[in-house]
């Protein structure tokens, strides 16, 4: 894990980017600097510590070209070995190195080889044309701008800030403080935009445009996986494989366990695996709702290996905001993900990588949006939700009957529910996102919904959040449910296999039950890393009425730390 950024500018600017992404990467600094590109990265060290493996990377195999990379190529291993037997050289053990060798001898084809979290650049000295590329799901950050046919590629956001000012655009700033969220294809930022998930790209100098072009691609298909006990058992397999891939490392491995269904199926498989890990269980008691030491206990009986528990509070909540946003960049939906930015500290004292169990529920139906779906389109699937859950499943019923409802009326409640918002945002002066933005999460369809929260709306945003709260603390965060392989088998499920008796993630709930974790299994209790929104809010000087003014907040620290950053230039 590190950062990288480059393009078409001074070396100065470069530098003085790269210097505000030190804390991705503390081990080395390194720059590359050539008559009209320099790139330049930040080194946290994790496989292969020497310093032969440090970026920006360059070998005798392909001497014209020059590798910076942020992430891990998890099946470097077996890479290696088939490039080895195809007659290439190496001089190190990293998986850099292997990244490197397969793009210089399969080009952009080396993509659809890996397994991995990334975001790289490669450029070629004797075309000078850049090479541009990021992962499939996007777990790896990777921002752009192209101004008078000069490219600047980083990390992070705040690493812009080097080139000049940027202003806020303030449609997107709308969206996120009225519904939580904006195009995934945009930042809050004019002109700094996000490289796309699962694409490519090549630029030269002088280029008017960058033309991503995507590598991998899927969607919602008719299932081709029905029966349980074969899904099960491709779950388990492929879940495994993926574990035993992202506890590849030469530093220190934890992993997070909340007592959840998810981190429990990770936890069971470093068992199976009989993998070094250490294991964390977080419970925040100054967070309402949220303390899991029961489950946590559980769970270490199970799996028969200690938990060491950690239980962060909220003291140093007034210290912390201004770095958690300084941290993030962007607006954020709620304070909830403090408590993630807290877990990665306490982590930090202990391991430089952490697994979790990020990307089930998106994938396996786990929010209560996905099942009210389900439950309106299944209405004999009803009776067992209200067994389970009482009320809450009309609720749910209520939800999915809004998503099917037509355009005309759906936009009609739209415009009930923001109402407030609105009203705040011309009091702001700002202007009122299009109501047409939610009709596509607002869909009926429950894959399409699946779909749609894996790549739009949820991972995409909760992907950004632990990047960068891990991070900030020099962990390497990895998310084995995120592997190509589970997404694209999760999609080949009849959906009959993640809703069924009342339960959502009805599958994964079996292969934890098969593990040897049954009550758990079937919690009916879901509980995420929560937060006291309207205390925390107090906490630094404001009144809480909706979640809005917690995104308000949130939004005049941004412009706060924009001030800073431009007076101090």
């Amino acid at each position: 894990m590190c950062s990288i950024c480059g393009g078409h500018y001074p070396r100065a600017v470069v530098e003085s980017a790269s210097a505000a992404m030190a804390h991705r990467g503390r081990d080395n600094h390194a720059i590359f600097a050539h008559s009209n590109c320099v790139l330049a990265h930040n080194r946290l060290r994790i496989i292969d510590l020497s310093d032969d493996a440090n970026q920006p990377f360059t070998s005798p195999f392909a001497p014209h070209l020059v590798l910076i990379y942020n992430g891990e190529i998890f099946n470097y291993r077996e890479l290696r070995a088939e490039l080895v037997r195809e007659g290439v050289p190496f001089s190190t053990t990293s998986d850099t190195e292997v990244l490197f060798c397969a793009f210089a001898h399969w080009g952009e084809r080396c993509l659809q080889r890996l397994n991995g979290d990334f975001a790289f650049a490669v450029f070629d000295t004797k075309s000078s044309e850049l090479f541009l590329a990021r992962d499939r799901l996007g777990n790896k950050p990777l921002y752009y701008t192209l101004e008078q046919g000069r490219l600047f590629f980083a990390s992070e956001i705040k690493a812009f800030f080097a080139l000049r000012a940027w202003r806020f655009d303030s449609l997107q700033v709308a969206s996120w403080l009225a519904f939580g969220g904006g195009d995934c294809d945009k930042t809050i930022y004019e002109e700094i935009i996000p490289f796309p998930p699962a694409s490519f790209a090549r630029f030269a100098l002088g280029d008017c445009a960058l033309h991503p072009v995507r590598y991998w691609d899927f969607a919602p298909q008719s299932p081709t996986i029905t029966r349980l006990d074969s899904a099960l058992d491709e779950l388990q397999e492929l879940l495994l494989d993926s574990v035993r891939l992202r506890m590849l490392s030469d530093v220190p491995v934890a992993l997070s366990v909340s007592g959840g269904i998810d981190s429990s199926l990770v936890a069971h498989c470093v068992r199976i695996l009989d993998a070094p890990c250490k294991l964390f269980g977080v419970s925040f008691a100054g967070f309402e709702g949220s303390d899991e030491s029961a489950h946590i206990a559980e769970l270490a009986c199970d799996i028969d290996r200690p938990i060491v528990q950690i239980a962060p509070n909220l003291e140093h909540f007034a210290r912390d905001f201004p770095m958690l946003v300084y941290a993030q960049d962007e607006i954020f939906r709620s304070f909830s993900i403090y408590a993630q930015f807290l877990l990665f500290e306490a982590l930090s004292h202990h391991c430089v990588v952490a697994l979790g169990g990020q990307g089930a529920d998106e994938l396996f139906g786990g929010y209560y949006h996905h099942i009210a779906r389900f439950v309106f389109a299944h209405k004999q699937a009803l009776q067992s939700r209200v067994l389970l859950y009482g009320k809450t499943a009309l609720d749910e019923l209520r939800f999915g009957a809004q998503c099917a409802l037509g355009t005309q009326a759906k936009m009609r409640l739209f415009a009930d529910d923001n109402a407030y918002a609105f009203s705040r945002l011309e009091s702001l002066g700002l202007p009122r996102p299009p109501l047409d933005y939610l009709l596509e999460r607002f869909i009926p369809d429950f894959e399409q919904s699946l779909w749609n929260d894996v790549c739009r709306f949820s991972l995409p945003h909760l992907l950004r959040y632990e990047d960068r709260n891990a991070m900030w603390f020099g962990v390497e965060n990895r998310c084995p449910f995120t592997d190509y392989r589970l997404v694209e088998f999760a999609f080949k499920l009849d959906s009959n296999l993640k809703c069924a008796e009342g339960f959502s993630k009805y599958l994964l709930r079996k292969l934890l039950e098969r593990l040897g974790s049954p009550k758990l299994a079937w919690r009916t209790d879901k509980i995420g890393f929560g937060a006291p929104e309207a205390a925390l809010l107090q906490i630094l000087g404001y009144n809480y009425n909706t979640i809005f003014d917690v995104r308000l907040c949130i939004f005049e620290a941004l412009q706060k730390r924009n001030e800073e950053t431009h007076a101090m230039d």
